[in-house]
């Protein structure tokens, strides 16, 4: 690696834990109170977990190959994500494989044959997860990792082919990294707009608005609660 590890992430490799949760450095505050701040992320720990808030998405898949020589060998990507067709806001979403959109010129260029590679959530961490939170009614969906709002819409067709219910900017880069980092992955997100229905901006009702807040909060302390009786 050619940057300083401590400085990216403001500790030492011996300092994370076993298990990490990765969310944007706006939803670090869910999981704790005071955080250190890195050259592009904070981190903060918990009982059994430490926490990585991005301050952008670009600093995901960095994130997670630096961790391959530490002693985290599980991550979780927490965040919101919007969605499409049938889903709700404020739905619980769990990615099972996530299909790679993350360059804006290769959305913006291909009109026909489009092909793009996915990556995959660890299953058996998945299935650790739901069996320990059957209370969450996830919906269990792919998803599209993207790089623009504006050209979603083009690609509900491609979504619907390839069951990609939600839309999110981190999600294959995680899994693609942690697949290198030889570490397993999960990603659990909750449902904040949906591009047919509620675009990013759109103001919504405050029954929605509840909602997403509520399954927000209720996500990230299962997810905290997890790893807290994580052996």
């Amino acid at each position: 690696m050619n940057m300083d590890f401590k400085k990216f992430f403001a500790i030492s490799p011996e300092e994370f834990s076993e298990n990490c949760i990765i969310c944007q450095s706006s939803d670090l505050s869910l999981f704790a109170d005071n955080a250190r701040n890195g050259l592009f992320v904070k981190t903060a720990k918990i009982k059994n977990a430490t926490i990585i808030g991005l301050r952008n998405n670009f600093a995901a898949g960095d994130s997670v190959l630096f961790l391959e020589n530490t002693p985290c060998r599980n991550i979780i990507l927490f965040g919101s994500c919007g969605v499409c067709g049938d889903i709700d806001l404020g739905s619980p979403i769990a990615v099972e494989k996530s299909y790679n959109l993350e360059s804006f010129s290769k959305m913006a260029l291909c009109k026909s044959e489009r092909s793009f590679e996915y990556s995959n959530a660890s299953k058996e961490f998945n299935e650790n997860f739901f069996a320990k939170n059957p209370n969450l009614n996830f919906i269990k969906t792919n998803s599209a990792c993207v790089n623009s709002f504006i050209l979603q819409p083009q690609y509900l067709d491609f979504f619907k082919e390839k069951n990609i219910g939600a839309v999110d900017m981190e999600s294959s880069i995680v899994f693609c990294a942690a697949k290198i980092a030889k570490i397993n992955a999960a990603c659990f997100m909750y449902a904040s707009d949906h591009i047919e229905k509620y675009p990013l901006g759109k103001n919504l009702a405050e029954p929605s608005k509840k909602r997403i807040g509520n399954t927000r909060k209720k996500l990230a302390k299962a997810i905290a609660e997890f790893f807290f009786d994580k052996n």
